[in-house]
């Protein structure tokens, strides 16, 4: 337990335990030094030592856990933004259709952003740092790491599920049918799309 603690704290993370690591090496101490498994009034030092590394254990699986639930969270995030139908669609049905997407997905991060908040603060009541602390500071700028991450994340898969889906061998492969229909006519020698494609050019 002793080793799986030190071996698994991140440097962000050891300086918020470095009083109760210290306590802990305090404690064992006598155990390195003074005292054998056959000496006399083992025990207390055996309960007494257990004692720390456990609590000093328990809080290392509370800020662990806390981290991968805000990760968990943000995982949801990554569901593309794209609906992709078995038939052609309109291009304004196919843009309606994605817009009605965004407003749920706002609304889900604005809700797992409260939760991803909880469980920081969650880490901050059993920790007890100093709030304005430098290590303190260090940890939250770590955990804006971790969800800017995950926005990132959720970026990139929409936008590679939208490059599979224009394109044209992956369509092939999967045997998708086209996104939407253009129609091309010819009137009066200008050729003419349906539904109207509109230029970029300013």
């Amino acid at each position: 337990m002793y080793n799986d603690i030190l071996s698994e704290l991140l440097p962000v993370e050891k300086p918020l335990l470095a009083d109760r690591i210290e306590k802990m090496n305090v404690s064992l101490q006598k155990g390195f030094v003074d005292l054998k498994w056959n000496s006399q009034n083992i025990d207390p030092f055996i309960n007494t030592a257990m004692d720390v590394v456990t609590r000093v254990n328990e809080l290392v699986i509370k800020m662990k856990d806390n981290v991968k639930k805000i990760q968990n969270l943000m995982q949801a995030w990554e569901e593309p933004l794209f609906e992709r139908k078995m038939r052609p669609s309109f291009p304004d049905d196919l843009s309606q259709t994605h817009d009605s997407l965004i407003m749920p997905r706002l609304e889900d991060i604005r809700n797992q952003g409260k939760e991803i908040h909880k469980a920081l603060k969650d880490t901050f009541d059993h920790i007890k740092p100093d709030k304005k602390s430098a290590i303190w500071a260090d940890y939250v700028a770590y955990v804006n790491t971790l969800v800017i991450e995950g926005i990132t994340k959720s970026i990139v898969s929409s936008m590679s599920f939208l490059s599979d889906q224009i394109n044209i061998p992956y369509n092939k492969h999967h045997n998708y049918p086209p996104i939407f229909d253009i129609r091309v006519d010819l009137q009066d020698r200008e050729v003419i799309f349906d539904p109207t494609i509109k230029s970029n050019k300013k």
